[in-house]
C-alpha cells in the first residue's frame, strides 16, 4: 500500500504548513490545503479496506493501481513543496533574521482542483477493483493431507523440539502456534515432533493438513477426517467431493470419530485464524499444533522458533554439501566464516550449501588433479567467504527473493506501515539514539541497548531493499551505476560513493529535486563529501553524522524543508542554524573530540527561535540561557542531550523529562 503511505506524508506537509506559527498564510491558502487534506483523508478509508481482503485474493490490479495513485500524489506533493521553498527562500536570504514568513498558494489553486478529481476518481476505481479482486485456486484435498515430502530431518533446535514434544505429551493446552520468520524451520521442527515415536504412541490419531492462503474450514474438516477414519469410503469421500456438505455435518462426523481418543491436529502455514473452526475442535482429547509467520491472535501458546547457532549453523552447511562427515580439513575454517554471512536462518544455509555444492562439482568436472582441484575450491570459497558481496550470495538472495514476495514476509494488517511509514517517524522515535548512544555508556534512560538487537535477516533485507527500490520508496547506493531515477530516499553505506563523479552527477540529474531523505550509513569518512550541493532542495531528513564537515555549509541551510539534521561538525554553528523553520531534531557531534581549556561555545541563541524543535543532542556545547519566549518552546522539547557545563545547560536539562 505505498499510496496509503504517500497520503500521510501529504498530510504531514499540509499540516507542516497550516501549524507553523513562523508562516502567516495569505487567504484562500488555508483553504486551498484543506481541501487537499481533507482529499487524502476521504483516500485513506478507500485505501485502507484493503486491510479487510483475505489473504487468498489476486492482487495485481489492486497494486498496479495503488502505484498510479502514489505517483499522482508524490507529483502533487513536489509541486506543493516546490512552491513552498521558491517563497520561502528568497524571503530568507533577503532578511536572515526574519521570524515570520508569508505564504501564498492562490496560484496552485487550479494544480489543487485537478488534483482532488484525480485522486477521487482513482479512489472509486480502486473501491470497484477491491470487489472485482479474483480468488486464488484452492489446492486439492490430496495435496493439503500430503506431507510426505517435507523433511524432519533437522539440524539444531532440539531445545525447542523438546518442548513442543513435552507440552504435547503433557496436555498443556489445547492450541499450540509455532511461528517464526520465514525460512527458519517451523514446518520441519513441527514435522519432526509429528513424527516422533513418543507423539505417535501417546496420539492414537494424528491427522497433518497445509492450510495456506486459501483454506475454507469444510477443506479443512475433510482434510482431517481423510487421515483419522481409516474406513476407505469416508477417506475416499472426503477426498474427491468439493461441494460438500456444510460444516455442522462434518464436525458431527469429526467429533463422532475422536471419540475417547487422543488426536493430534497439525495445521501448517496458517495465514488466519478460523475462530468457529478453532473453537469448536476445544476438545480436552485433541491437541491442534499450528505454524505461522504471523502472530495470530488468541493462541494461548506460543513458541517462536530461534536462528540456529553457530555449532549447529556449520553442521547444516556441513552435512548439506559433503554429507555426514561435514567438512573436509582444509575448508572446515573458510566454511565457519560463509556459515556466519547465512547468520543462522537454515533455507539461507541450504541455498548456499546447494549453489556451493554445484560449484564444487563444476570445478571437479574440469580439474582431475586432485591438489588442484582442492586448491580451486579452497580459492573458491575463500571468495565467497571473504568479499562482501559475493556472487553466491547474491544468487542465494536472489533465488529466495523468486519463492517470497515481501506480502508473504508481512501481517497484511501491518505490511502498509513497513513500507509507508514516514522515515522521519523512524528516525525521530528511535533511530538517532540507536546512532548515538549504541557506543557510549550514557544515554536516555527510555533507550536500552537490547534495542541494538532489532534488526532484519541480511535475507530479507534484500528483499526488502529490492522492493523498496522498485516502489522508489528507498534506494541503497552500492556502486558507481545505478539507476536512482525518481528515488525519494537514498542511502549509502559506503560514503566515499558521493565523492564519485559519475554518482555527483547521476544523482543531480536523476532524483536531487524527488529525494527526501539521505542517510550516510557507511564507516567514519574522513573527508568532506559534497553531499550539500547536490541540490535537495526538497530534503526533510539528512543524517550525515560519519560524514566530515570542516563548517556547516551555507547550502544546507537553505534547506528550509529539513526536519531531521544530523551533522559531525566541530566548528561553531552559524546563527542562521534558525532558518530550518520546520526543523524538529538536531544532533551535532564534534568530528574529532578534542580537549579545550576554558569555555565551552555556545550554541546560537536562535535555536530558541525554532518553534518545531523536539529534540537536540549538541556534544562540547553550551546552551544559551533562553528568554521569556523560548518557555514555550523548551515545553514542547522531548529530549536534550548536551555535554556542555554552564548553569544555564543544567537549568534547562532539568525541565526536560528524559
Amino acid at each position: 500500500m505505498a499510496a496509503f503511505g504517500a497520503a500521510v506524508s501529504l498530510k504531514n506537509t499540509i499540516q507542516d504548513i497550516l501549524q507553523s506559527s513562523r508562516m502567516s498564510l495569505v487567504p484562500p491558502s488555508p483553504e486551498i490545503l484543506r481541501s487537499a487534506y481533507d482529499a487524502m483523508c476521504c483516500l485513506q478509508k478507500v485505501l485502507l479496506k484493503l486491510d479487510e481482503t483475505g489473504y487468498s485474493k489476486i492482487r495485481t490490479k489492486v497494486n498496479a493501481l495503488d502505484d498510479r495513485i502514489k505517483e499522482v500524489i508524490w507529483e502533487f506533493e513536489d509541486l506543493l513543496e516546490s512552491h513552498f521553498y521558491d517563497q520561502i527562500l528568497p524571503q530568507l536570504e533577503s532578511d536572515r533574521g526574519r521570524l515570520s514568513f508569508s505564504v501564498h498558494l492562490q496560484s496552485l489553486q487550479q494544480s489543487v482542483d485537478c488534483f482532488i478529481e484525480r485522486v477521487t476518481v482513482m479512489g472509486a476505481e480502486y473501491d470497484i477493483e477491491l470487489l472485482n479482486m479474483p480468488e486464488e485456486e484452492g489446492q486439492p484435498i490430496s495435496s493439503r493431507i500430503d506431507f510426505r515430502e517435507i523433511n524432519s530431518n533437522m539440524v539444531g533446535l532440539s531445545d525447542q523440539f523438546e518442548e513442543v514434544k513435552d507440552r504435547l505429551i503433557k496436555d498443556e493446552g489445547n492450541q499450540f502456534l509455532v511461528t517464526g520468520m520465514a525460512g527458519v524451520g517451523k514446518t520441519t521442527l513441527v514435522k519432526r515432533v509429528f513424527d516422533d515415536p513418543s507423539i505417535q504412541r501417546h496420539f492414537e490419531l494424528r491427522a497433518w493438513v497445509k492450510v495456506g492462503r486459501k483454506c475454507e474450514s469444510n477443506e479443512t474438516l475433510q482434510c482431517i477426517l481423510a487421515q483419522v477414519d481409516p474406513s476407505p469410503g469416508t477417506h475416499h469421500q472426503m477426498l474427491t467431493q468439493r461441494d460438500n456438505d456444510d460444516n455442522k455435518k462434518l464436525l458431527g462426523l469429526l467429533k463422532e470419530r475422536l471419540k475417547d481418543k487422543k488426536c493430534l491436529i497439525v495445521l501448517d502455514d496458517v495465514w488466519e485464524r478460523d475462530t468457529r473452526l478453532m473453537d469448536s475442535l476445544r476438545e480436552k482429547n485433541v491437541q491442534i499444533l499450528l505454524t505461522s509467520r504471523l502472530r495470530i491472535e488468541d493462541s494461548p501458546i506460543i513458541r517462536v522458533v530461534r536462528l540456529l547457532n553457530e555449532e549447529e549453523s556449520k553442521k547444516l552447511l556441513g552435512e548439506k554439501v559433503f554429507g555426514e562427515k561435514g567438512f573436509p580439513t582444509y575448508l572446515e575454517e573458510l566454511g565457519e566464516k560463509i556459515v556466519k554471512k547465512c547468520e543462522g536462518l537454515p533455507l539461507m544455509i541450504i541455498t548456499v550449501a546447494d549453489l556451493l555444492t554445484k560449484a564444487n562439482k563444476s570445478i571437479a568436472e574440469e580439474l582431475l588433479n586432485r591438489e588442484v582441484l582442492n586448491k580451486s575450491i579452497h580459492e573458491y570459497w575463500t571468495e565467497v567467504a571473504e568479499k562482501q558481496h559475493s556472487s553466491v550470495f547474491e544468487d542465494a538472495y536472489n533465488k529466495i527473493s523468486e519463492e517470497q514476495t515481501l506480502e508473504e514476509l508481512t501481517d497484511k494488517d501491518h505490511a502498509w506501515e513497513f513500507l509507508l511509514i514516514d522515515w522521519m517517524d523512524v528516525l525521530a522515535k528511535s533511530y538517532h539514539l540507536l546512532l548515538l548512544h549504541a557506543d557510549q555508556e550514557e544515554g536516555p534512560s527510555w533507550f536500552s541497548n537490547k534495542d541494538k538487537d532489532c534488526r532484519v535477516h541480511s535475507c530479507w533485507q534484500h528483499l526488502c531493499k529490492k522492493e523498496a527500490s522498485r516502489i522508489k520508496f528507498l534506494h541503497v547506493l552500492q556502486s558507481c551505476y545505478e539507476v536512482m531515477e525518481g528515488q525519494r530516499r537514498l542511502c549509502a553505506h559506503s560514503n566515499s560513493l558521493f565523492a564519485i563523479k559519475e554518482v555527483y552527477d547521476s544523482i543531480k540529474t536523476d532524483c536531487s529535486s524527488t529525494v527526501r531523505s539521505l542517510l550516510c550509513h557507511g564507516p567514519i569518512h574522513p573527508y568532506p563529501v559534497p553531499i550539500h550541493a547536490m541540490d535537495f532542495k526538497l530534503l526533510r531528513v539528512l543524517n550525515a553524522t560519519r560524514v566530515r564537515f570542516y563548517h556547516i555549509p551555507p547550502d544546507i541551510l537553505k534547506l528550509v524543508c529539513l526536519k531531521y539534521l544530523s551533522l559531525a561538525c566541530n566548528e561553531e554553528l552559524p546563527v542562521s542554524m534558525s532558518n530550518l523553520l520546520l526543523l524538529q531534531f538536531l544532533i551535532i557531534t564534534p568530528y574529532v573530540h578534542i580537549i579545550k581549556r576554558g569555555a565551552q561555545p555556545y550554541m546560537p541563541m536562535g535555536i530558541w527561535d525554532m518553534q518545531n524543535l523536539r529534540l537536540l543532542s549538541v556534544a562540547g556545547r553550551d546552551l544559551p540561557t533562553p528568554n521569556s519566549d523560548s518557555n514555550a518552546i523548551l515545553d514542547k522539547v522531548l529530549y536534550v542531550y548536551a555535554a556542555g557545563t554552564k548553569s544555564c545547560t543544567a537549568e534547562i536539562l532539568k525541565r526536560i523529562p528524559n
